[in-house]
């Protein structure tokens, strides 16, 4: 089963997905488990066209300068914690975590992933949450490669054009894991984020 994501020690670093080369980013990895022996392999179902997409442009800014509104922080974290920087191999990566439960967001533009949503859902099908779905209207898919119980964290990546898309992740923090669902929490997120990058499109 696919571990590409890689979490540092205060945002969720987003999904490496370059070519078939092996992951290399700052922060440490976690293990590539193989598929089970067991599971058949199935075809990663085709991702729905973006209908309106938005500009490039949207993503030009840092995540970290534009994903989020302090009001958005302070709704999912309670506060406006310092955000951290970082530049992913994917795209530029924001942080936010909330260091009195270790409840973290995570933002990343994929910039550097040309295949866009189609190329993070054909890397992430074996997951073992794997869900497709709809943001404000754009091909989404939500999926957590691990297998852990309780589940603490939860990817969100929405497509706003067929070759562009940006990635959030929630780790929940502290005791909350197995009482609140990471994937409810990044859901949220994302569509802030839309609205966001829908705004700066006007």
């Amino acid at each position: 089963m696919s571990r590409k994501i890689l979490v540092s020690a205060v945002v969720i670093s987003l999904v490496l997905l370059q070519g078939c080369s092996s992951p290399s980013m700052t922060g440490t990895p976690a293990s590539a488990a193989p598929s089970s022996g067991g599971s058949s392999v199935v075809s990663a179902p085709k991702v729905s066209k973006v209908q309106n997409p938005l500009p490039a442009s949207v993503v030009s800014k840092h995540p970290c300068d534009s994903a989020l509104t302090d009001a958005q922080l302070t709704e999912l974290l309670g506060m406006v914690p310092s955000a951290r920087r970082e530049d992913d191999p994917t795209g530029p990566v924001c942080g936010w975590q909330k260091t009195s439960t270790g409840a973290t967001i995570g933002v990343g533009y994929l910039t550097n992933v040309s295949g866009g949503l189609s190329q993070v859902n054909d890397r992430q099908q074996g997951d073992a949450y794997y869900e497709a779905l709809e943001v404000g209207g754009y091909p989404a898919l939500a999926y957590n490669s691990t297998e852990t119980a309780p589940v603490s964290d939860c990817h969100v990546a929405v497509g706003i054009t067929d070759t562009v898309a940006y990635d959030v992740g929630f780790v929940v923090g502290g005791n909350r894991a197995g009482k609140q669902d990471p994937c409810d929490v990044a859901k949220i997120v994302a569509q802030d984020v839309l609205e966001n990058l829908k705004a700066a499109a006007r």
